[in-house]
């Protein structure tokens, strides 16, 4: 029988009749066929003097996006602009809060919930969770080599989130104008930097005494005198929402009005509440790989934000299952969260996500991006949800087929300055390709896929999977 030894001198062997090395020859070959085709030598031209992703662009369907095939538009609309003032995904569900709200009350043109409020809970409990997560780790024996324990010192205390996350923060914070916390998040990068600091120090600390008493029984007081000290450091450095508040504006009819000793939790629960219930809502995803299996539901492990709170779950389905979910929803006039990955696709300046955006092929005569389906990038890294986005619209076309979709939100516009404000439409053909998770109202959902989000068997997947991935 053949050895591991016998089978790696053999692999050897092989390599040795076959000639890897990038040889001198190689690339004189190279060099000649490129120079000796114009084809290249304009495009080298035109691309080291110009962005390659704006030479790439198609110019006919940049500029004729929007409405491109589609007989009937149904949209969600509402006063304001979108959401700014924080991370994508803490913005993305507070427009889905604002536009709930607007169905039931005569909200002001230039309303806007807070996100700082928000993120900056998100950062105290993601402080909190950090230090507990090292003493679970501890206890369980988790190696400190280990790659989930260098996970979490990675991520100690990330910008990014999910929807739970932000259920989390709604239901335990409520929300509030953002008029009435006047927050500074522009020094965020460099407090980010100060957290992390003292996050590692304190689990370099609670790891000694752990290896001192063998157990974890003293860490929980250990933690109750480092949580002040990163309290301190959010408040002098971004500003502490206030406890009570009071609420000035002028209505849709230009009237003065003027709400007092209100908080976050009763506005919540007056103005927000009735319109939207977050625990009706349910988080459904599209992954692909051979690995998952459609009508089950998996947990991302060590993926929240909050001590005693709900990680990241969905439910898998297939696309358009989906898909007709957000024709549903988005026809009923109620919005769709949206998990999508924003990263390779949206470089350039168009007000689209189309997948006949770039014409790669013409400029470097190779094709880019089209050749991996769906489930092998999320496979090979090429591909992962990074961001949230909140479907406002949809078009369909003369045989009721959905064609486009629109948003507003600023995760999309806020990376083209010459979007704002504007409406941002996303091919149906795109989503299918770059959308990985909704989150909808339950009653837009069918029976059948509801049973399945409340079977009990749940399967874990570690946190750096990219259906795991946080939301920038």
């Amino acid at each position: 029988m053949a050895t591991c030894v016998d089978n790696k001198n053999c692999i050897n062997e092989k390599a040795k009749e076959i000639n890897f090395s990038l040889t001198k020859e190689k690339v004189s070959a190279w060099r000649a066929n490129f120079y000796g085709t114009p084809h290249n030598r304009l495009a080298q031209n035109v691309c080291t003097s110009r962005d390659p992703m704006q030479v790439a662009l198609n110019s006919p369907v940049v500029h004729n996006s929007l409405g491109t095939g589609v007989k009937t538009w149904h949209t969600v609309t509402g006063p304001g602009k979108a959401t700014t003032g924080g991370p994508g995904w803490i913005c993305t569900g507070l427009d889905m809060l604002r536009l709930g709200m607007d169905k039931k009350i005569p909200l002001p043109v230039d309303f806007e919930l807070s996100a700082g409020h928000l993120f900056f809970y998100h950062k105290l409990e993601r402080c909190n969770y950090f230090l507990r997560k090292v003493c679970e780790l501890l206890e369980t024996d988790e190696p400190l080599d280990g790659r989930l324990f260098n996970h979490l010192m990675k991520n100690a205390v990330p910008d990014g989130g999910n929807f739970h996350m932000f259920m989390n923060l709604v239901k335990k914070y409520g929300v509030m104008p953002r008029a009435c916390y006047l927050h500074n998040l522009s020094s965020m990068t460099k407090v980010n930097k100060i957290l992390r600091s003292k996050l590692r120090e304190y689990a370099c600390r609670l790891h000694t005494q752990f290896s001192l008493d063998g157990d974890c029984r003293s860490l929980p007081e250990i933690i109750d005198g480092m949580l002040p000290n990163l309290y301190n450091v959010l408040v002098i450095c971004v500003g502490e929402p206030p406890l009570e508040f009071t609420w000035e504006f002028y209505d849709q009819k230009k009237r003065y009005q003027c709400l007092k000793d209100l908080n976050s939790m009763n506005f919540y629960e007056v103005m927000v509440g009735p319109t939207l219930n977050l625990d009706s809502c349910v988080s459904l995803a599209h992954d692909p790989r051979a690995t998952s299996s459609y009508n089950s539901n998996y947990e991302v492990v060590h993926s929240s934000n909050m001590i005693g709170a709900k990680d990241h779950v969905f439910n898998n389905q297939p696309m358009d299952v989906i898909m007709k979910i957000i024709a549903d929803a988005l026809t009923s006039e109620s919005t769709v969260w949206l998990g999508c990955d924003l990263r390779h696709r949206f470089r350039a300046k168009p007000l689209a996500l189309s997948l006949k955006t770039y014409m790669f092929d013409m400029v470097f005569d190779v094709d880019v991006g089209s050749t991996l389906t769906k489930a092998e990038r999320l496979i090979y890294k090429e591909s992962r949800q990074d961001s949230a986005i909140l479907l406002t619209g949809l078009g369909l076309d003369s045989s009721e087929q959905s064609v486009q979709f629109s948003t507003i939100s600023a995760s999309v516009l806020g990376k083209v300055p010459s979007a704002k404000n504007k409406t941002f439409t996303i091919d149906a053909d795109w989503l299918r390709e770059y959308a990985f998770e909704i989150v909808v109202n339950e009653k837009f959902v069918p029976q059948d896929v509801l049973d399945a989000t409340k079977l009990s068997d749940v399967k874990p997947l570690p946190p750096w999977d990219p259906m795991g991935a946080l939301y920038a």
